[in-house]
């Protein structure tokens, strides 16, 4: 055997230990944008910035996201405090707008994760002060557990220990143990916590405070705040995510009207970029290249380069516009 030939083998031998990271091309792929007042999910084609499909949910959409060849959206109904028919998390497929499956998870869901095999789905119920488990195979309740009071964000971390639950009115985030599925923790943190986000090494958690203003660092191990970030005025921080590097955060400021830009390593904010009216969901890329935002007030989704820090292309889309998730 030669040395090339055992050099190659060696490499070979290397590269199969190495974790699989999908990639995306910047063009291949498409934004679904839930509506919450018109109760659809606008189709953005990502190559080209336009909208392809309107879904028709029937009630009011909020949180969303999009895994192996499905939109999930959380819907509810007017009706407060109770089980209605329009309060689920609905699987839909995207080509024809077909409900694929329908998972009963309480009280107003808002947002949710699904956990990183695809078996689980993890809900807060805003109205109920509880977050619901559910086995999306069988459609059944894993658990129902007491988190704080009006849970909105819900945010599981890479390795799928941990499912962090920020509540709005309480200020706290409580900690679920997804093995045990139980509340082990809870923490405090500015007024009105929005949502939550875990670096790509899971080491550390970030927090919007729509009221505080801020953006709070967590020590995800410990699960203890270990630093806050205010925003500049007059921001209102709702939705966050990490860059897929794990070096950039970007924040929806909501009636601030524009995206803030937080350097992950040093936690200094280095850029404020114009957006729609009232951000509430972001969103970027597999690849980094593009943030989205879901524009409330303004109906429309701002689309952001991240290389040059502008606003390259704003797409309407419907009434109320409110979460962004990116898929194929």
């Amino acid at each position: 055997m030669t040395k090339h030939f055992t050099t190659a083998l060696v490499l070979t031998a290397v590269i199969a230990t190495l974790p699989f990271v999908p990639t995306q091309a910047a063009d291949g792929y498409r934004v679904y944008v839930s509506n919450e007042r018109a109760g659809t999910i606008t189709v953005i084609d990502g190559a080209s910035n336009k909208v392809v499909k309107t879904i028709k949910t029937g009630f009011r959409a909020r949180g969303i996201d999009v895994r192996d060849g499905r939109v999930y959206v959380a819907l509810s109904d007017d009706r407060r405090n109770a089980q209605g028919k329009g309060d689920a998390i609905v699987a839909l497929d995207p080509a024809t707008g077909r409900t694929l499956a329908r998972h009963e998870v309480g009280t107003d869901p808002e947002r949710f994760v699904l956990s990183h095999d695809g078996t689980r789905l993890f809900a807060a119920n805003e109205d109920a002060g509880t977050a619901t488990v559910i086995d999306l195979a069988s459609h059944k309740t894993l658990a129902t557990l007491i988190v704080g009071v009006e849970p909105e964000g819900v945010a599981i971390s890479p390795e799928g220990r941990w499912v962090y639950v920020t509540a709005e009115t309480s200020n706290t985030v409580s900690v679920i143990d997804t093995k045990r599925l139980k509340v082990v923790s809870s923490f405090l943190v500015d007024p009105r916590p929005r949502s939550a986000a875990f670096s790509p090494d899971g080491r550390y958690a970030w927090v919007t405070s729509e009221i505080g203003g801020s953006v709070t660092v967590v020590d995800a191990r410990k699960h203890t705040p270990i630093k806050t970030i205010p925003m500049p005025p007059p921001s209102k921080p709702v939705g966050i995510v990490l860059s897929p590097d794990g070096k950039w955060v970007y924040v929806a400021n909501g009636y601030g009207n524009n995206v803030g830009i937080i350097d992950a390593h040093t936690r200094a904010i280095v850029a404020t970029v114009p957006v729609g009216k009232r951000p509430w969901g972001i969103a970027v890329t597999p690849d980094g290249s593009r943030v989205y935002t879901a524009n409330g007030l303004s109906n429309d989704v701002s689309v952001v380069d991240t290389r040059t820090r502008k606003t390259i292309a704003t797409i309407p889309a419907g009434e109320g516009t409110w979460g962004v998730a990116i898929g194929e």
